[in-house]
Order: structure tokens, then C-alpha cells, then sequence
């Protein structure tokens, strides 16, 4: 299943969207030959990736977002933060609520505490939600975190502040700048493995 796109551009781009539906972009004149055979020569590229939006959706089957919040990876009834919970009339936008609350209570104080422990420079530390990043800093140090994170288990969290913090002494994602990371997160590859399980989270609407 694929969905050929032709655009005003130079080159032709693959991508595969969250139902593993191939997304091609093209030039606008190019031949369905040449694109046919462009997709065959990235097959395997094709298959890893379809693979890997499959393991994401299994993942995210795993959790019940119609029932429970999750806190710093804990299933959690909605009810112990609002007493209205014990009726059927909860929202969607009770429960992002709940995750806004916890984050501001959660999330701030922990990239605070972390950037004191590790050393590293922080300004201040602002929630934001993203549909591309879990967070970022600016070069005044001024960090942004998505406030999704809160669904996410501690030590992940705490990987994604690190990475930021990181950023402060290394701008881009340089050698130097893993070997940073490394420095305060020696696990840091396998918490990578495990954050991108959580990326359906970021196209959340």
C-alpha cells in the first residue's frame, strides 16, 4: 500500500506513515518506472520501517487512554485526582488536565533537580507540547519539555532532560555531544530504543 505524491521538487523522498501506508514523494514529471524502481532499490529500508511503525502501534495497544492516565509509566485511575471521575462523564480534555497538572508538578522540578546534580547549566524550564519534539534548549538555556512526557517512565524522562541539558555544552548531535550524554546517561542507546516506542504519543491531537 503506497500513496505517490508529485510535488514542485528535486528528488524523490520515502516515508512510512503510523499504519505502515508508503508515503512517496516525487518530481512532478517523474515516470512511475523510475519511482518503481527507486522503491524496489530502498525494499529493505521499506521492510525495517514498516517493521518499526508496527512495533510502535503494538506498543501503544498496550495502554487503555479511554479509562486510566499514565504517571511516569504508572497505570493510574482518574479518579484519585477528581472526585467527578467517579461518574461517566469524563473527557478527554479532563484527562489531558491531569497530565498538564502532573507535569507542572512533576516535570519542572525533576530537570531542575537534575540539572543541579549533574552540574549542567539551566535557565528555566517551560512546558510546551510538540508534536515533533519531546524537548529542547536554546542557547540561553532556557529548556522546553513536552508535557507528554509525564506518560512516560522515569528514567526515559530523565534521559530526554539529560539530552537537553547536553545540548548546553554540545549544540548539535556530534560525537562529542553523545559522549556528553553518556558521561550522565551510560545507558543512553538503550533509552533511545525505548523513547521511540513512545512517538504515537507525539501525533496525539
Amino acid at each position: 500500500m503506497s500513496n505517490i505524491i508529485r510535488t514542485n521538487r528535486k528528488s524523490i523522498s520515502l516515508s512510512i506513515d503510523r499504519e505502515g501506508q508508503l508515503i512517496i514523494k516525487a518530481p512532478l514529471r517523474t515516470k512511475d518506472e523510475i519511482i518503481a524502481k527507486f522503491c524496489q532499490e530502498k525494499e529493505n529500508w521499506i521492510a525495517r520501517q514498516r517493521a518499526r511503525q508496527a512495533k510502535i502501534r503494538d506498543f501503544k495497544d498496550t495502554f487503555d487512554f479511554d479509562n486510566y492516565v499514565y504517571i511516569l509509566g504508572e497505570q493510574t485511575n482518574p479518579a484519585q485526582f477528581d472526585l467527578s471521575f467517579a461518574s461517566a462523564s469524563k473527557t478527554a480534555a479532563d484527562f489531558e488536565g491531569i497530565y498538564s497538572q502532573m507535569a507542572e508538578q512533576l516535570l519542572v522540578p525533576m530537570a531542575k533537580n537534575l540539572a543541579k546534580q549533574l552540574n549542567l547549566q539551566l535557565s528555566s524550564v517551560k512546558l510546551t507540547r510538540s508534536h515533533r519534539f519531546w524537548g529542547s534548549l536554546d542557547r540561553h538555556k532556557n529548556m522546553k519539555l513536552n508535557y507528554q512526557l509525564i506518560v512516560l517512565p522515569k528514567e526515559l524522562v530523565q534521559y530526554v532532560i539529560i539530552h537537553e541539558l547536553c545540548h548546553g555544552v554540545e549544540l548539535n548531535h556530534s560525537p562529542k555531544f553523545w559522549a556528553e550524554v553518556k558521561k550522565y546517561c551510560p545507558q543512553y542507546k538503550k533509552r533511545k530504543r525505548e523513547l521511540e516506542l513512545y512517538s504515537f504519543l507525539l501525533d496525539e491531537k
